[in-house]
């Protein structure tokens, strides 16, 4: 893209992107509405630096439990900012270690290394990527590009990771650092694995675009994604038609287990997460039996798959079960804080996806604890912790994983001498994602070969009926959908110092 640098252009109020007037009133990197201003690119390229590094030290300090934030690095200002720029083209957001998909994450050394792996220069790469390891220790990215150069031009599996860098980079990080450790595992282990990381922002247009791109790759044997149940739902029928298996870390969404098998009568959609069907019955049948509440006000976003799905899933149980629900409420619509001082209900239950996070909060605030609250595991974040801690104490969430109640106490204390803190559910569950890729490569005897039959072997391995894999949550199976057949884990918020934020949480007892 090019721009008039005399002309007045629009410019992205949160990450400083510019577009031209005439062909853009949304910036494309992160959905914001533009605003007039004159460009300038070493303000910009500078501001995005310091935004870096800010964002970075007050993440990592206060969401080390959870190690979710970005942390700082330093770089040149022209190369964070055409890092952001480069993004508007699919090609631009795949990179296996040649392209830098992080801007805030950037430091002299990583730049280098990624110079060094376009030029297919892998011992200098290598070298870059863990000076710049150095000083950025909990950097996922570099510790994939560094697994990437060890592999080199070796002959090696291709697993794709799609996460919504552009939309959401934390909980992107969170995913990738798990990713990161299986993948590390592995080619210490010996079994060459080569990692492209994508982008799909967040959007499903776009992740429908970057499954085709990964369907056309016919080195990529699986894809890790997407990042969030709508741009999977979206994405899943290319991976199908193409034959190239999925398997989400983080989607829980019940549209993903209607999906059709392929053409060969294969499934080629898996999770390592259970499904919205699960965490809505656990959490009903909690309410019923445990705290004895009869009539729930429901507050959910009717327009997104994985918020639709997880209210679907908690009313057909509570009301099966001998509940009943008062009031149904729109997250994303008006201001469905003021509904809570006429709530005729004795329990509210808050299931936000995270576009609706921000007016769920608003709904815990203005209940100031008089009715319980139940939540889904959007709410499991630092920033529920840290914008209504005192107001959410006593709420119980249903999430998949917690480190406290690990079955997998080796994952708790390899990846937290690895990250420098404690990881979450992202983490535990990406990292689950590289067990089955390793299981199933092991169980069907596949060794790197570049042929695109590799991926329904892959698929049909993970099909069997008595494939497992050992992973951070304990065995996991699939059920002949592709769904993870498990349990999932009950949270409550009560005062603590973990979080640094005076509240912590910490499984039910």
């Amino acid at each position: 893209m090019t721009y008039d640098h005399d002309a007045e252009s629009l410019k992205c109020p949160k990450c400083g992107h510019e577009d031209n007037p005439s062909t853009a009133r949304k910036c494309e990197i992160c959905g914001q509405p533009l605003q007039k201003s004159k460009p300038n690119f070493l303000l910009i390229g500078g501001t995005i630096v310091v935004l870096g590094l800010g964002t970075g030290a007050i993440a990592f300090k206060d969401q080390l439990p959870f190690l979710s934030g970005i942390t700082s690095g330093a770089s040149s200002p022209i190369s964070s900012f055409l890092g952001l720029l480069g993004n508007n083209q699919v090609s631009d957001r795949l990179s296996r270690g040649d392209k830098l998909l992080f801007p805030e994450l950037v430091t002299p050394a990583k730049e280098a290394g990624a110079v060094a792996f376009a030029a297919g220069d892998f011992a200098t790469a290598l070298t870059q990527f863990e000076s710049s390891l150095q000083e950025q220790r909990n950097d996922p990215e570099a510790r994939i590009y560094l697994n990437n150069a060890k592999v080199g031009t070796n002959p090696s599996f291709t697993l794709a990771a799609v996460v919504p860098i552009a939309e959401s980079p934390n909980p992107a990080l969170e995913i990738l650092r798990g990713v990161a450790q299986a993948q590390e595992e592995m080619v210490a282990a010996g079994i060459p694995v080569q990692v492209l990381i994508a982008d799909d922002a967040n959007e499903a247009d776009l992740a429908v675009q970057v499954a085709k791109a990964l369907v056309a790759d016919p080195s990529v044997i699986a894809v890790l994604g997407h990042g969030s149940s709508d741009p999977s739902v979206a994405a899943a029928p290319i991976y199908t038609s193409g034959q190239l298996p999925m398997i989400a870390p983080t989607s829980t969404s019940t549209d993903l287990t209607q999906l059709a098998k392929g053409e060969d009568g294969v499934n080629y959609i898996f999770r390592t997460i259970p499904n919205d069907q699960f965490t809505g019955t656990a959490l009903a049948r909690y309410a019923l039996t445990t705290m004895g509440k009869k009539n729930a006000v429901v507050f959910f976003n009717p327009q997104n798959s994985y918020s639709q799905s997880l209210k679907d899933a908690f009313v057909s149980t509570f009301n099966l079960e001998g509940g009943s629900i008062s009031q149904e409420v729109d997250l994303s619509q008006g201001n469905p804080a003021e509904t809570v001082a006429t709530a005729t209900g004795d329990l509210i239950v808050l299931l936000p996806n995270s576009d609706t996070f921000e007016p769920a909060v608003a709904v815990v605030k203005a209940n100031q604890k008089k009715l319980p609250i139940l939540a889904g595991d959007a709410f499991y974040r630092i920033e529920s912790l840290q914008q209504a801690g005192a107001e959410l104490e006593g709420a119980i969430l249903s999430v998949p994983w917690h480190g406290q109640a690990s079955p997998n106490a080796e994952f708790v204390s390899t990846s937290t001498a690895l990250w420098g803190g404690l990881v979450n559910w992202r983490t535990a569950l990406a990292y689950d994602v590289g067990q089955v890729f390793r299981s199933a490569q092991t169980q069907a005897n596949l060794t790197p070969s570049g042929d695109p039959s590799l991926r329904s072997a892959f698929a049909q391995a993970l099909a069997q009926s008595d494939f497992q894999a050992a992973g951070a949550t304990g065995t996991i199976q699939f059920t002949p959908s592709g769904d993870r057949n498990a349990s999932v884990l009950l949270l409550t918020v009560q005062p603590g110092s973990t979080s640094g934020t005076g509240f912590d949480f910490a499984p039910v007892k």
